[in-house]
């Protein structure tokens, strides 16, 4: 009953929420991620790393497809090239248990949200 009401409310909360807001939380969960898979690489949790950082790259692909080049294309590729290095970096972590590429995607991440969160700012 109550786990059926927290969907509900998670749900109209996100249908509800502006834009840029759901952009901010995307990179905050994705970092989120991060954290988790550190954790999880660091305890050899091969499950929990596989769950965290098959979420993390699942927020990447749709800021990727969320893209639109039509709109700003030079902006757009610099951005797709930025998510792929990204993935790469994911998938370098997730084969070698290093959580070092962890650390270079959560900072091309961390400074794409800050710089978001700057140009939000009126």
């Amino acid at each position: 009953m109550y786990a059926r009401a927290a969907l509900a409310y998670r749900d109209v909360d996100l249908e509800s929420a502006a834009k840029p807001d759901l952009v901010t939380r995307l990179f905050g969960r994705f970092l989120t991620d991060l954290d988790r898979a550190r954790a999880a690489i660091k305890a050899r949790d091969i499950a929990g790393k596989a769950t965290a950082l098959d979420h993390g790259m699942r927020i990447v692909v749709e800021l990727r497809a969320a893209l639109d080049h039509k709109a700003a294309p030079e902006l757009c590729a610099n951005l797709d090239a930025l998510y792929q290095f990204v993935l790469d970096q994911i998938m370098l972590a997730s084969s070698s248990l290093n959580p070092v590429h962890l650390d270079h995607a959560g900072n091309v991440m961390t400074q794409l949200r800050d710089a978001f969160v700057e140009v939000r700012v009126p």
